[in-house]
C-alpha cells in the first residue's frame, strides 16, 4: 500500500513539473512575438511591390471661403492605406500636385507614420487647387516622379491610385512632364544668363581695356574720362556708358564692346 502511494505521488509530481514547463515555454513564445520589430521605411525606400500594396485616395472639395467667381477652387485630401508588413513614413510637406504649367506643394509640415495593416488620412493636402488641375492631365507624386501616387482625373470627385495603370491618363500626362521639363530648363538657362552678367566695375574694366588697346587713355571717350561717363545696366547684363554729347559705348559679357551700336570683339 505504501509503494502504491509513493508510486501514485511521483507520477503526480512529474505531471505538475511537466504542465509548469509548458506553461513557461507558451509564456516565453509570446513574449517573443510580442517584442518582435515591425521595421520602419519612409515610402519612398520601399520596393516598387511593397510601393504597389500602399494604396492612394484624393478626394475633392469645393473650397467656398476663396473666389469663385471666375472658376472653383478645391482642396484635396487624401487617405493611405497601408498594406504592407512595413511601418511607412512619409514627410508630409513632400507631397507634390504636378500641374501643366506650375505645381503645388502641400502646406503640411512634419512627419506621418502608417502603422503595417493600417489607413490614416492627411485633411486638405493640397489647397487652392484650379479646376484646371482636376481634369486628368496632372498628377500627385511624393518627393519626386519617381513615387507617382494618382493622376487627377476625379471621377464623383474621387481620384485613387488605381488609375495609373489607365493607357489615356498616361499618354494624356506625358504633354504635362515634356512641358514640365521645358518649364526647368528655361529656368534653368535664366540661371546661367544672370550668372554671368557682368558688375559695373567688370564692365569697366572691359572698356578701359579696349580703350588701352587702341592706344586710347582713360580720359578719352569723346572727350569724358571713364569714371564720368553715365553708367546703366541693360536688362541682359550689359552695361551702357554714355559722355554728355550722347555717344554710347556698350559693354557685355563675355569679352565684348558695342561702340555707337557697332559690336566689337574685346581681345
Amino acid at each position: 500500500m505504501k509503494k502504491s502511494l509513493i508510486l501514485s505521488a511521483t507520477m503526480l509530481t512529474l505531471l505538475l513539473s511537466g504542465c509548469t514547463t509548458n506553461s513557461s515555454s507558451q509564456k516565453e513564445s509570446s513574449s517573443k512575438t510580442s517584442t518582435r520589430t515591425v521595421k520602419t521605411s519612409y515610402f519612398q525606400n520601399l520596393s516598387n511591390s511593397a510601393k504597389r500594396n500602399v494604396k492612394f485616395t484624393f478626394k475633392l472639395n469645393q473650397d467656398d471661403t476663396e473666389d469663385n467667381t471666375a472658376d472653383p477652387v478645391y482642396v484635396v485630401s487624401a487617405t493611405i492605406k497601408n498594406s504592407t508588413n512595413k511601418n511607412i513614413k512619409f514627410d508630409q510637406s513632400k507631397f507634390i500636385c504636378v500641374l501643366p504649367s506650375n505645381k503645388i506643394i502641400s502646406d503640411k509640415t512634419g512627419t506621418l507614420t502608417i502603422k503595417a495593416g493600417e489607413t490614416n488620412s492627411i485633411n486638405q493636402l493640397f489647397q487652392k487647387m484650379p479646376e484646371q488641375g482636376t481634369l486628368g492631365d496632372s498628377y500627385i507624386e511624393y518627393l519626386n516622379s519617381d513615387n507617382k501616387l494618382a493622376y487627377t482625373k476625379f471621377t464623383h470627385n474621387i481620384a485613387s491610385s488605381n488609375n495609373l495603370t489607365e493607357q489615356k491618363l498616361i499618354t494624356q500626362n506625358k504633354d504635362t512632364t515634356a512641358n514640365s521639363t521645358n518649364d526647368d530648363m528655361d529656368s534653368s538657362s535664366q540661371s546661367t544668363t544672370s550668372s554671368t552678367a557682368l558688375t559695373e566695375s567688370q564692365a569697366k574694366e572691359i572698356l578701359r581695356n579696349w580703350a588701352k588697346s587702341r592706344g586710347n587713355g582713360d580720359d578719352n571717350f569723346g572727350g569724358t574720362s571713364l569714371d564720368d561717363l553715365n553708367a546703366s545696366e541693360g536688362d541682359n547684363g550689359s552695361w551702357s556708358f554714355v559722355n554728355d554729347d550722347g555717344l554710347s559705348y556698350v559693354s557685355s559679357f563675355p569679352r565684348y564692346l558695342i561702340i555707337n551700336q557697332i559690336f566689337i570683339h574685346n581681345s
